[in-house]
């Protein structure tokens, strides 16, 4: 199965069946990773103006603001804060586990291969995250700040000149079996949620 297939089935999870909070947590535990192998890109391609100007955008950051979260930040400490001010806490036992060994596996992934990964993601997570956004209220659950995260965080990689645009000079195309290899753990991972 192609990486992009599989992009798509983890699209198309059911994710209204998901608990709010679990995904969540769960974004956040994806997110901090996504920052490690973003750090393990900027050091193999240092020179990079294009990869530079991305980094800003991602990595202490104050384009987050939110309510009362106006500081700079990686965008996995935007979802830390409000974790934390809001309690969320897992209603599945395996979650942090799980997230564990997901961050585990990819950091054993090598240097090019970790980066490869998150330039693929700039291109690929928009689709996710539109679905996972339309699965519930986050307002209404008075979880407005994901909702911001999210909606945010489509505007950061599809928009004109965004994250996907600055990376998409990678060849990810020459790393396919790597990446079928990552979707298919972060697969994986998201199917605990359910």
């Amino acid at each position: 199965m192609s990486y992009k297939d599989l992009v798509k089935k983890i699209a198309d999870l059911d994710w209204a069946k998901a608990s709010p909070g679990d995904i969540i947590l769960l974004s956040r535990g994806t997110a901090v990773e996504f920052a490690d192998s973003l750090r393990v890109a900027t050091h193999l391609y240092p020179k990079d103006e294009r990869l530079a100007e991305m980094v800003q955008g991602e990595l202490k950051t104050d384009n987050m603001r939110f309510e009362d979260y106006k500081k700079k930040g990686d965008h996995w400490e935007f979802l830390d804060y409000f974790i934390h001010k809001l309690q969320i806490v897992a209603s599945k036992d395996g979650l942090a586990l799980a997230i564990k060994k997901y961050s585990d596996v990819v950091e054993n992934f090598s240097d090019t291969d970790r980066a490869m990964t998150v330039f693929s993601r700039e291109e690929e997570l928009t689709l996710i995250f539109k679905k996972i956004l339309q699965a519930h209220d986050w307002d209404g659950l008075g979880f407005g700040f994901y909702r911001h995260y999210l909606e945010s965080h489509i505007l950061f990689d599809s928009g004109a000149k965004g994250h996907h645009y600055l990376t998409q000079h990678f060849p990810i195309h020459e790393h396919e079996d790597v990446l079928e290899r990552f979707y298919k753990i972060r697969l994986n991972l998201y199917s605990v949620l359910f």
